[in-house]
């Protein structure tokens, strides 16, 4: 299991908090980060923030990130404790990967939550694929 991203959190510093919504009605979901302090890379699509609290964050990623399972040193573009208004503005990043934008970010009871949770989203895909054809 990897653990890592303190001292790269902390200097991680940038963050797309801004909202640009014209009324409160039309501004996007926000998600409260706690203490971020570590991760696991579930599969090339999918990272588990582990935060303060026992909280878990499961992060999907925009498109497939090959190498993400190899880096021991991961970072993020936001700070370790944060409110994320905009998360397609944020990344993670390691020096094997480069960047990874994120599409979206959500809590998760656990790992094996945010598992069932990417197995259902993929049979639905698949089905709906199915669908089209």
């Amino acid at each position: 299991m990897k653990y890592a991203i303190m001292a790269a959190l902390a200097a991680a510093g940038m963050t797309g908090a801004a909202s640009w919504a014209s009324t409160p009605e039309d501004a996007p979901q926000s998600i409260r980060l706690f203490n971020i302090n570590g991760y696991s890379v579930l599969d090339e699509e999918h990272v588990l923030l582990r935060g303060g609290g026992r909280k878990r964050y499961l992060v999907t990623l925009t498109d497939r990130c090959q190498g993400l399972d190899f880096g021991i040193r991961m970072a993020t573009s936001f700070p370790s404790s944060t409110t994320l208004y905009h998360p397609t503005m944020e990344y993670i990043s390691s020096p094997s990967i480069g960047r990874c934008y994120i599409d979206t970010v959500e809590e998760v009871e656990n790992a094996d939550a945010a598992r069932a949770l990417i197995t259902q989203r993929a049979e639905a895909e698949t089905e709906a694929d199915a669908q089209d054809s």
